[in-house]
């Protein structure tokens, strides 16, 4: 950009710099090509920054809430939650149908598994303590 160098009076070329502060720009200054004296610096002015949603939406339009767990009566019947599946270090397999089966499987004769009780009960029971 060609202007009226303030030091020297010569119409020249500008050259703008940039100041940082950091890594952040904070200004800009104009220096004389043909002298090298810097003008007087700008400083940059940033806009607050805009939703680009509520231009498209409109100010008081509100994100729906989503929530990506809520799926329990879709994984309610799968074979992790049977009564006969059986985890196994190697393999995954259904005793009721012996037959190796993955978690997310699912039959028609799927039966719920019931609320785990402690393996270890107050009052044990067996041969050994009759």
């Amino acid at each position: 950009m060609f202007k009226k160098c303030e030091h020297c009076g010569e119409e020249t070329l500008m050259l703008s710099e940039a100041i940082y502060d950091g890594f952040k720009k904070v200004g800009e200054t104009q220096r004389c090509s043909a002298c090298g004296k810097s003008s007087a610096s700008q400083s940059l002015r940033s806009a607050p920054k805009k939703d680009p949603l509520a231009a498209l939406f409109g100010e008081d339009a509100v994100p729906e809430n989503v929530t990506i767990f809520d799926v329990e009566e879709e994984t309610a019947c799968m074979c992790r939650k049977c009564m006969h599946y059986v985890l196994h270090p190697f393999t995954q397999r259904c005793g009721l149908h012996d037959r190796e089966v993955q978690a997310i499987d699912s039959c028609d004769d799927f039966v719920a598994k019931a609320q785990a009780s402690s393996p270890h009960s107050s009052s044990p029971e067996g041969p050994l303590f009759e």
